[in-house]
C-alpha cells in the first residue's frame, strides 16, 4: 500500500492537551517544592559534627556550641515531669535520623548570632545543600516562626509550613495545635502558643504597640519591630478578630506574645 502523503495535523484539542500538559510541567520543574534545598543558604559559614540531638529544634555540635534552629519551633520534648507535647519525640528522631547517616552539617549564623540562653542561632544544612529546618516543615513536625533580624528563608519556610498544612502532614493532621481563645485563657497557659480573639483596641505607646482583646490579654510589637509591619494595617485591626502565634507568656494576671514579625499574625475575620 503507498505510504499516505499527507501529513497529519493535529486537532485542536491535541494541540489544546499538549499546551496543558507542558504547562504543568513549567511548574512542576520550576516549583519552589520541585527539588530539594529550595531554601537554600546564602553561605555556609562552618561546617560542624552533630554530637547530640536535644529535641526538634536544639542540637549540640562537636566542640561545644548548643545550636538553636532560627525559623522554626517544635513541640517540646517531656521535661520538669511534663509529657511531652504530641510530634515532639517524633520530630528529635527525625534530627537523629537526618544525622546518623552523615553527622556532617553545614552551617548558617544568624544576623543575630545567640539568643538570651547563649545558644547559636543558625540554619542548618545536609551535604545534598537541603535546609534541616524545610525537612522539618515539610513533615509537618515544625511550625515557622519569624524573629527579626534573622529572616533568612522566610517566605520559604512559610511556604513549607503551608504545603504541609494542606497536605496535612504531622501536627496538621488535626488542624493543627490547638488555637487557645483569648477570652478562655487559665492559670498554666504559657509556651509556643496560637492565639486568637476578637480585638478590642490598638494602642500606640513609647515603646510598644499594643494590640488588646481585653484588659487581660494582648498581643504587644515592639517598636523596634514597627517597620516591618504596615502601620495602617495594624490601625485597622480594632473589632476584628485575629490570630497570632509566638510565646505567650503571664505577669501580674495578664497574658500576652510578643509578635516580632507580620507572617505571625493574621486576620481571620470581621
Amino acid at each position: 500500500m503507498a505510504a499516505d502523503s499527507k501529513k497529519r495535523v493535529p486537532d485542536s484539542g491535541t494541540l489544546f492537551s499538549f499546551v496543558v500538559m507542558a504547562f504543568a510541567l513549567v511548574l512542576v520543574v520550576f516549583s519552589p517544592f520541585s527539588v530539594a534545598g529550595e531554601c537554600g543558604a546564602e553561605k555556609i559559614d562552618a561546617y560542624f559534627t552533630v554530637k547530640y540531638v536535644h529535641d526538634g529544634d536544639t542540637l549540640h555540635l562537636v566542640g561545644g556550641k548548643k545550636v538553636r534552629l532560627i525559623g522554626i519551633n517544635t513541640p517540646e520534648v517531656a521535661r520538669d515531669k511534663k509529657p511531652a507535647e504530641p510530634y515532639a519525640n517524633a520530630a528529635r528522631d527525625v534530627l537523629k535520623k537526618l544525622f546518623k547517616a552523615d553527622s556532617r552539617v553545614g552551617v548558617q549564623y544568624g544576623h543575630e548570632r545567640k539568643d538570651r540562653y547563649g545558644r547559636t542561632l543558625a540554619h542548618l544544612y545536609l551535604a545534598d545543600g537541603s535546609s534541616v529546618q524545610q525537612r522539618l516543615l515539610d513533615k509537618g513536625l515544625a511550625m515557622a516562626i519569624a524573629i527579626p533580624p534573622n529572616l533568612h528563608s522566610v517566605d520559604c519556610y512559610q511556604q513549607s509550613e503551608r504545603l504541609a498544612r494542606i497536605k496535612r502532614q504531622g501536627l496538621w493532621q488535626d488542624g493543627g495545635p490547638e488555637v487557645l481563645d483569648a477570652a478562655s485563657l487559665r492559670g498554666g497557659d504559657q509556651g509556643f502558643t496560637r492565639l486568637k480573639g476578637r480585638v478590642d483596641k490598638v494602642t500606640w505607646h513609647k515603646k510598644w504597640i499594643w494590640i488588646s482583646f481585653s484588659d487581660k490579654a494582648s498581643l504587644r510589637i515592639s517598636r523596634d519591630d514597627a517597620h516591618y509591619f504596615e502601620k495602617g494595617l495594624l490601625a485597622s485591626l480594632a473589632q476584628k478578630k485575629v490570630e497570632a502565634r509566638g510565646w505567650l507568656t503571664q505577669r501580674k494576671g495578664r497574658w500576652s506574645i510578643r509578635v516580632r514579625h507580620p507572617s505571625s499574625l493574621s486576620v481571620v475575620g470581621d
